[in-house]
C-alpha cells in the first residue's frame, strides 16, 4: 500500500447484531465479527442473476451500486444495478422487494402511478441507483436511473409508488428524460438520470441529485414542490466562495452518451449543510445553508500520474456518509473507503489497499482489497457496509 496514506481504525463502537451466517463468496465460512475485519454479506464475487432466492452469500449480484442499512439493524437494501432490482438481506437471506425478472418501467397496468401504489415485486426497474430512508414518512426513496423517476417503497406494505417524475406517458423507458417542473409539484417534473437522495430527518424534505442535468433539486416531503437549488446546464467546477445557487458541478460530461452513475448528497442536520460528492471534479463540496456559501473540503487535488489516479487525492468519489464529525467517502477509482475528520481536516483510509482485488470473510480490513466501490452506509453501531461494485459483493467492516 502507499505508505504516505494514513490508515485509521474505525473505532466507532463494539459490533453488535447482524448475521452469524455470512461468509466469503461461495463458502460457508462463519463471520467471526472480530474488530477491524471484513465479512461478505451478499454476492458470490462473480456477476450473475438468480431468480430463485437463496442464502445471500450464494446469490449472485451484478454490479451493486449502493447499500443501505435499515435503522437499528444489520439488514440491508441493495441496488442490484445490472439485475434491475432492489434486494433485501435479512439475517443472511436475500429476496427481491422491488423489481422483476425483466427490466422495464413499472407494473404492466401502470397502476404504480396511482396511490397507494402496487406490490414492488410487480414493478420492473431499469437500473436502480440508491435507496434512502425517510424517517418522517417511514418510506424508502429509490431513484431509478434509466427510468428517470423516484419511487417510494413501504417496508410495511411492500407497495411501490412513483412520487417524482412526469408519468403522463404510455411507455416510460427513457421517453420522459429531461429538465422541467421547477416551481411546481414533484409529480410534474422531468428528471434525467436521478442518482442520490439526502433527507432532512426533522421534516422529511429531501435533496435529489439530478445527474445528467448537473443539478441538485429540493423536494418537499409531501412531494408538493420541486426546485433547483444549485447547478446548471454546464458541467463545471465553480462557485466556491459564492452563493449556493451559483455552484456548478461535474456529474455528467455532455460529450458522453452514458457514463456510470456519479455524484452523491448527504445532509448534516447539526451544521445545516449539504455535502456533495462532485465526482468528476474529484472533490467534496459543501453547501452551507446558514451562510448561503459554497466551499470545498480539503481532500487533495487529483492530478493523475501517467493517466492513473494519484492516491494522495480523491479519484471519482461516488458516495458519502456522515457519522458525527466524520465523513466517510467511497473513493471509487482509488479502490478505497476513506474518512475525513471534519474538525481536523485529516483524511484517513478505513478500507481497501489501492490495488483492486477480492476481499474474503475474516480478512483484516488493512489487507482487504476492493474493486471500484460505488456505495457505502454505516449502521447505528458503527459497522461500515460497502457495495464493492466490480466484485459484485456487499461487505461489512466490523468496527
Amino acid at each position: 500500500m502507499h505508505k504516505s496514506i494514513k490508515w485509521a481504525l474505525l473505532g466507532l463502537s463494539a459490533c453488535g447484531g447482524g448475521s452469524d451466517d455470512t461468509g466469503s463468496p461461495g463458502t460457508a465460512i462463519e463471520c467471526m465479527d472480530a474488530s477491524n475485519t471484513v465479512c461478505v454479506v451478499a454476492g458470490t464475487g462473480a456477476p450473475g442473476a438468480m431468480e430463485t432466492e437463496f442464502t445471500a452469500i450464494n446469490s449472485p449480484l451484478y454490479a451493486p451500486m449502493d447499500v443501505a442499512v435499515t435503522p437499528g439493524t444489520h439488514d440491508v437494501l441493495i441496488a442490484d444495478w445490472n439485475n434491475h432490482k432492489v434486494r433485501f438481506v435479512e439475517e443472511g437471506q436475500i429476496r427481491t422487494v422491488v423489481g422483476t425478472a425483466f427490466l422495464g418501467d413499472g407494473d404492466p397496468d401502470f397502476e404504480e402511478r396511482i396511490a397507494p401504489g402496487v406490490d414492488g415485486t410487480t414493478v420492473a426497474l431499469n437500473h436502480p441507483t440508491s435507496m434512502e430512508f425517510n424517517p418522517v414518512t417511514g418510506h424508502w426513496l429509490m431513484p431509478s436511473w434509466h427510468n428517470h423517476r423516484v419511487r417510494q417503497w413501504s417496508p410495511e406494505t411492500g407497495l411501490s409508488l412513483v412520487v417524482v417524475a412526469d408519468t403522463d406517458i404510455t411507455d416510460g423507458n427513457g421517453a420522459n428524460s429531461g429538465f422541467e417542473g421547477d416551481g411546481g409539484p414533484a409529480a410534474g417534473a422531468l428528471l434525467s438520470y436521478p442518482n442520490s437522495i439526502a433527507v432532512n430527518p426533522q421534516n422529511g424534505d429531501f435533496w435529489l441529485l439530478d445527474q445528467r442535468n448537473n443539478r441538485i433539486r429540493f423536494v418537499a416531503a409531501d412531494y408538493s414542490s420541486i426546485d433547483t437549488i444549485a447547478g446548471g446546464d454546464e458541467a463545471d467546477f465553480s462557485g466556491d466562495g459564492g452563493p449556493i445557487r451559483d455552484a456548478r458541478f461535474f456529474f455528467w460530461d455532455p460529450d458522453e452518451l452514458q457514463p456510470e452513475p456519479s455524484g452523491a448528497v448527504e445532509y448534516d442536520a447539526t451544521r445545516n449543510r449539504l455535502y456533495v460528492a462532485d465526482t468528476s471534479n474529484h472533490r467534496i463540496r459543501v453547501l452551507d445553508f446558514e451562510t448561503d456559501e459554497v466551499t470545498t473540503l480539503p481532500t487533495g487535488s487529483q492530478r493523475f500520474e501517467a493517466a492513473a489516479c494519484d492516491p494522495e487525492a480523491l479519484c471519482f468519489p461516488r458516495d458519502i456518509e456522515l457519522v458525527g464529525d466524520r465523513l466517510f467517502i467511497a473513493d471509487t477509482n482509488n479502490h478505497v473507503i476513506r474518512v475525513l475528520h471534519l474538525e481536523t481536516g485529516v483524511l484517513d483510509v478505513v478500507a481497501g489497499t489501492f490495488d483492486p482485488g477480492l476481499a474474503t470473510t475474516n480478512m483484516p480490513v488493512s489487507e482487504a482489497p476492493l474493486n471500484t466501490p460505488h456505495g457505502i452506509d454505516v449502521a447505528d453501531d458503527g459497522t461500515l457496509f460497502i457495495a464493492d461494485t466490480y466484485n459484485h459483493t456487499i461487505l461489512k467492516v466490523n468496527p
